[in-house]
């Protein structure tokens, strides 16, 4: 069964980062006990600094569907949309293909090709 994952983009209300950042760094503390957690990952816009593009990656849907569905998380989504949203964005995705520099054994054989000359 393919990995799941979860990219969250947020557009975060002036004035209401940090208090948004601090929230979501408790919540993270339970989604890494939570089966089928594999990472979590927060990034920053380098365009817009209110934008925060968060990356979850779980073992399968059931995994993501049970966090979505965590009564603790259901309580960060209301503060969310109450106070700190101004807009939000859910994409969830299951890779294609997964390569790195290293390990090119998934990677496109046209881009193995150009890049063994």
């Amino acid at each position: 069964m393919n990995k799941v994952i979860v990219l969250f983009e947020v557009t975060i209300k002036n004035g209401r980062k940090d208090d948004y950042l601090q929230f979501a760094q408790e919540l993270k503390a339970s989604l890494s006990k939570a089966d089928g957690f594999i990472s979590a990952e927060r990034f920053l816009s380098l365009s817009n600094p209110n934008k925060l593009l968060s990356m979850s990656i779980g073992e399968d849907e059931e995994s993501v569907s049970k966090w979505r569905n965590f009564s603790q998380h259901r309580k960060a989504q209301i503060q969310g949309r109450q106070f700190d949203f101004e807009e939000y964005k859910i994409t969830i995705v299951t890779p294609i293909k997964t390569y790195t520099m290293a390990t090119q054994k998934q990677a496109p054989q046209d881009s193995n090709a150009y890049f063994r000359n």
